[in-house]
């Protein structure tokens, strides 16, 4: 039985080889005049890669959400897809947006959008988590404290990062607000470097010792080194969150496109009727998503119109991030199970 979750080709191609794309992403940021703390011009270098990234890579993965869940021809394929009510989620943004100007002048719609980020990357660490349980089931592992040291080494090195760059100077010359004040952060910074290389060193010990299980190095070990390196370097590297979000969704983008056509070739049917629909419409997605999210935020600058605007552009990321938690979980829904199942596709 192979421990790969689709071929051990197709596995280091798109689940960890796509982290060489990002990494070019992360190099463009690099080379590119940094973005500013406010609104941007249209024709700023970084922004226009923005609109690139949205319209081709990021829309493209939610189309692949909704081709393999609400335009599914069969039941199974829509099991878990959350009721009208999800639709709402759209109206949180730009409500945000009404209270702030109305209430509190910068303070609700950035708590706002902390609370937006915040959702964003635990769906990205949630969807590494969910191919960490498939190679676990690759590899016929089902010891469960073998499963709780694997998973909190991949949360522990994703949240350390993250955590970590919201004390930094980059984080705070953007205005969002701050988890401490200013002159706790060197102090803070120090503790969460020394705590997560005691839990990691831990954690690792405990893997490499057998008590979850006899430790045989494998897919996913190779799958949990990229993801935490690449994690590490995204907000070590960059500074603005937009361009950190992009370079780590990037490579979170491309493993999803692989997963839904594994997916739906488990099915016996390819996405939206074959790849160019599939991408067609996708990008369509991406233009009338990221036209406005992108363009219409630097045209209108600091405004209530911007925020209300910024803030029902986050609803499609949330009723994604709602309907992608809801349909792949493979231990409670069998057909999930089913058509990811080795053979399946490849």
């Amino acid at each position: 039985m192979t421990r790969w979750i689709v071929s051990r080709r197709q596995d280091l191609l798109w689940f960890q080889g796509s982290a060489l794309l990002g990494l070019g992403l992360v190099l463009l940021f690099r080379s590119l005049p940094p973005l500013g703390p406010g609104p941007n011009p249209i024709g700023h270098p970084a922004v226009l890669v923005l609109f690139l990234w949205g319209a081709l890579f990021d829309a493209t993965h939610v189309w692949g959400t909704y081709a393999r869940s609400y335009l599914a021809p069969e039941a199974a394929s829509r099991e878990g897809v959350p009721g009208a009510w999800s639709w709402g989620l759209f109206a949180i943004g730009p409500l945000a947006a009404i209270a702030d100007h109305a209430l509190a002048p910068g303070r609700i719609f950035a708590a706002f959008l902390v609370g937006a980020y915040l959702w964003g990357y635990w769906h990205l660490v949630r969807q590494h988590y969910g191919l960490l349980v498939l190679y676990r089931v690759r590899s016929k592992e089902f010891d469960e404290r073998g499963a709780r040291i694997d998973h909190a080494i991949l949360w522990v090195g994703c949240l350390y990062p993250y955590l970590r760059y919201t004390v930094s100077p980059a984080y705070a010359s953007t205005g969002l607000p701050m988890i401490a004040p200013e002159a706790w952060a060197p102090a803070i910074r120090l503790a969460l470097d020394l705590g997560a290389a005691i839990a990691l060193a831990g954690l690792l010990a405990l893997a490499v010792s057998g008590r979850g299980g006899p430790f045989r190095a494998g897919p996913k070990h190779v799958f949990l080194a990229v993801v935490l390196a690449y994690h590490w370097t995204c907000f070590a590297a960059l500074r603005h969150p937009l361009a950190i979000t992009a370079a780590l969704n990037l490579f979170h983008n491309l493993q999803y496109h692989r997963i839904v056509w594994h997916y739906e070739k488990g099915r016996g049917r390819k996405p939206s009727g074959g790849l160019g629909p599939y991408l067609a419409l996708g990008v369509l997605l991406g233009i009338a998503w990221y036209g406005p999210r992108i363009a219409g935020a630097a045209v209108l600058e600091a405004s209530l119109a911007r925020d209300v605007l910024l803030g029902a552009c986050w609803g499609l990321a949330f009723h994604h991030y709602l309907v992608d938690g809801r349909i792949w979980r493979v231990r409670r829904t069998p057909s999930v199970a089913q058509a990811l199942a080795p053979g399946a596709a490849t």
